[in-house]
């Protein structure tokens, strides 16, 4: 297990941290008193590194900052031990930690140094952070947590186009792309297309894109999306969906293919990369596992499944939604079969459910103009913690990759943002207005922003927050038709777009340094 990703408090503190608290007590008259012991006084700065290390370790990254404001020593401490970086990125789940090193592992001295030069031309930093072994366990924690914190002090982004992926040459109309998916390591792009076709691109040494695979289907696709582990492809076209493997010679070769009796809604892959859960509106889910020897078997057929399916963190559970008003929880059993565990009733019908990457908490999106925030109970049950309020049906709801954030949207052309507090609550942070119904929100790997699109809009926003906790929308990203899609890539430098113009964008987000030169 890397270094970094401990769990809360399973060891002993030192004798000298428990020491601090070790003062003798008494009962006198049913009161509880306390004598201080006067020969010896414990101070909590008087611990040495190696504990203070330790305590670190169990604390949250807000703990860790207050700290930093109680004295330099303290301060010195904490950077020292790259404390912050390392508190981070204990917030996320294994898994995304796990993305997160893929993406710096695939960069070499140069490529690293690029990555934090588009925020930050500090040349002591620079080298400081490009020169450190890749061995080092804490390096990813550090490197992305440094480059969050730049990027959340720019107020606004320059945007450079990276790539503009333009296969018309052939079509004699526009041919829309619905959506377009960079996988995770940065090496593969896929559209869905109105042609009938899903197209995986591949990045070529000198940084262009090139066709790799074109995945044929009889009607137009409608979206299609890689594994978390860039391993597989999933691709949806009206009543059937596509499983594509990546080979060991780097070619995509077609797997499985999956038929459902009416349209397809909704497809997803599990965290593990494991199984694939589509839905449809002949109201049922299918789950497919893949096998050692690389098949996908149907390991599920789940009833009252039609607008989506989404599976947890551990991926040993789905949550689905349907027409009649009720949130389902499957879980997997031992043999590999999934059972319906648990039903949560809703007073409108649910477009959407998501776990949370802890597992600890559910949203749903309702059309009764609510979305509602569901956390676990030790016994396993679900209890309403959190009602969120729009003026219209709710279509999107969902968590910010740390689990700290929280985004909801609706028909009403407004987006809230709520954040977990220190107590367990969600309490709202922010709303955006958009001009239209809001469409997509996706959060950047780190957590920090968040791109959107609206119906009928032109242009994808890109909202960040700053260091005070407040949102700011800080660049829109333009194409010369309506955006279909938009996600952010694996390291969180470039957000991808597609258009109804049939045009895909790669979009390289940098820091604003016209801006920066009027206001330092």
């Amino acid at each position: 297990m890397h270094g970094i990703n401990n769990p809360p408090v399973t060891e002993p503190l030192p004798a000298q941290v428990q020491a601090l608290s070790l003062t003798p007590t008494g009962n006198s008259a049913g009161r509880s008193i306390t004598v201080p012991d006067k020969e010896k006084k414990s101070s909590f700065q008087d611990l040495t590194s190696d504990a203070m290390s330790l305590i670190f370790r169990h604390l949250k990254l807000r703990d860790i900052r207050r700290l930093q404001k109680v004295s330099t020593r303290l301060r010195d401490l904490i950077k020292e031990d790259n404390a912050l970086a390392k508190a981070w990125y204990r917030q996320f789940s294994s898994i995304h930690q796990n993305q997160l090193r893929m993406t710096i592992s695939r960069k070499d001295k140069n490529q690293l140094r690029a990555w934090f030069e588009s925020f930050s031309n500090d040349k002591a930093l620079l080298e400081s952070l490009t020169d450190r072994q890749p061995t080092g366990a804490y390096l990813p924690a550090l490197l992305f947590f440094t480059r969050a914190e730049l990027m959340s002090n720019c107020e606004t982004f320059e945007l450079v186009t990276r790539a503009t992926i333009d296969d018309q040459s052939h079509v004699a109309s526009a041919n829309k792309v619905n959506s377009a998916d960079l996988s995770v390591d940065g090496r593969y792009l896929v559209t869905a297309n109105e042609d009938h076709t899903a197209k995986i691109y591949g990045l070529k040494a000198n940084g262009i894109w090139e066709i790799k695979t074109t995945i044929p289907h009889d009607k137009w696709v409608d979206s299609a999306i890689f594994s978390p582990d860039s391993h597989n492809v999933l691709t949806v076209s009206f009543k059937t969906a596509k499983i594509y493997d990546l080979a060991c010679d780097e070619s995509w070769e077609p797997n499985t293919t999956i038929l459902h009796i009416g349209i397809i809604h909704s497809a997803s892959f599990s965290t593990d990369s494991r199984h694939a859960v589509t839905t449809s509106w002949d109201k049922t889910g299918k789950i497919h596992s893949r096998k050692d020897d690389g098949s996908w078997q149907l390991t599920a057929i789940l009833k009252n499944a039609l607008f989506s399916a989404n599976f947890s963190n551990d991926s040993c559970q789905v949550v689905t939604t349907c027409w009649d008003k009720m949130v389902r929880i499957h879980s997997q059993k031992a043999d590999g079969s999934w059972e319906e565990k648990d039903s949560i009733p809703h007073s409108g019908r649910v477009i959407s459910a998501n776990f949370s990457p802890n597992d600890c908490y559910l949203v749903t999106a309702s059309r009764d103009c609510r979305a509602k925030l569901f956390e676990k109970k030790s016994d396993g049950t679900w209890e309403e913690n959190t009602l969120i309020q729009h003026s219209n049906g709710v279509k999107l709801a969902t968590f910010s990759p740390d689990g700290s954030r929280l985004a909801t949207a609706n028909k009403d052309c407004m987006m809230k943002i709520y954040g977990r507090k220190a107590d367990g609550s969600w309490e709202e942070e922010t709303i955006i207005y958009h001009k239209n119904e809001v469409t997509s929100v996706n959060f950047s790997p780190d957590g920090r922003h968040l791109v959107t699109t609206a119906r009928q809009c032109k242009t994808a926003k890109i909202i960040g927050q700053q260091d005070n906790g407040s949102w700011l929308e800080k660049a829109n990203i333009a194409h010369d038709d309506w955006i279909s899609s938009a996600t952010f890539s694996g390291d969180g430098s470039q957000v991808i777009t597609s258009s109804e113009d049939g045009i895909v964008k790669i979009t390289e987000l940098r820091r604003n340094h016209l801006l920066s030169a009027v206001t330092e």
